[in-house]
């Protein structure tokens, strides 16, 4: 089964452009709306001691206690 790529068109520059302005037209009717995009900020999950834990790690690096 073959597939199509859309990682070309989640990334920044001319192919994205040309998506936000489709979906403007498609859903507005109107050729100049442009669907504005949604940014998700992840937080970062903190030890007790405030250093930066990456998922799947069950112990601080810096002091060692279990998060």
């Amino acid at each position: 089964m073959e597939g199509f790529d859309l990682s070309k068109y989640q990334e920044e520059g001319e192919e994205k452009d040309k998506i936000r302005k489709i979906m403007g037209k498609v859903l507005s009717g109107r050729s100049d709306y442009e669907v504005p995009e949604e940014v998700k900020a992840e937080k970062q999950k903190r030890c007790q001691c405030g250093w930066p834990i990456d998922s799947g790690q069950k112990f601080c690096p810096e002091c060692g206690t279990k998060c």
